[in-house]
């Protein structure tokens, strides 16, 4: 039987920003595009995912 996970295991998310920046470049020559959201993708073994969205703040994204 598998062990339970420890804390030192368990994924935090710190209270730093991410990201900063409110416009994306697209890779082609166009405009740059207004983001409306960022999120951070978790995938696990069983094939799970979980997605964790990022609150914009002070100009930049922050984990929730």
């Amino acid at each position: 039987m598998a062990e339970p996970p420890s804390r030192d295991d368990v994924l935090v998310v710190p209270p730093i920003p991410l990201a900063s920046g409110s416009v994306l470049e697209p890779e082609d020559d166009g405009p740059p595009v207004r983001i409306t959201l960022v999120e951070v993708v978790v995938s696990t073994e069983d094939g799970g995912e979980l997605r964790i969205p990022l609150t914009h703040r002070h100009g930049a994204w922050w984990a929730p």
